[in-house]
């Protein structure tokens, strides 16, 4: 059963691709939206990031991420290990063309790196109905007052 959870997960994130990449700012919480390159088997993650930013100095200084993914009918939240990585090699493997758009200068730069996300757990909901479903779920509560169950949600070990 883990597995297929586990494989939900990566699917949702898949389907969605931007996700808002959460760190521990030195004000507090930031959050910034980034596109997933590569979701690995477990369901660790990779992005690119300009070197000198903040979001870079961020997981630096503390590793502790969140990165959040919402689509039309689902959303998924994964809580990790941020870590910055220069390797070349792994940066030509995930090169592609909308990466060279934001990086010009390519993947041996030392001005790009990738942040790796070793994923925690993630939590999810899925709801294929739509709003439709949405709708009919709170009705359903206001009219019976039993609880309302839109969807399929669960909190997955990674």
């Amino acid at each position: 059963m883990a597995n297929e959870e586990v494989h939900k997960v990566i699917e949702m994130i898949n389907d969605v691709r931007i996700g808002m990449f959460t760190t521990h700012g030195k004000d507090g919480l930031l959050s910034r939206p980034l596109t997933v390159m590569d979701v690995e088997e477990d369901g660790d993650m990779w992005f690119f990031s300009p070197a000198d930013s903040e979001i870079v100095r961020e997981v630096k200084t503390h590793g502790e991420v969140n990165v959040a993914f919402a689509g039309n009918k689902k959303w998924v939240s994964v809580s990790g290990r941020g870590t910055v990585v220069y390797e070349v090699e792994k940066k030509r493997e995930l090169w592609n063309s909308m990466v060279e758009t934001f990086a010009p200068e390519g993947p041996d730069s030392l001005a790009t790196v990738l942040l790796h996300v070793e994923s925690d757990s993630a939590e999810y909901w899925e709801n294929p109905g739509g709003a439709a479903t949405l709708v009919a779920s709170w009705i359903k509560q206001k009219v019976t007052g039993k609880g309302a169950a839109p969807g399929d949600s669960n909190t997955v070990e990674l």
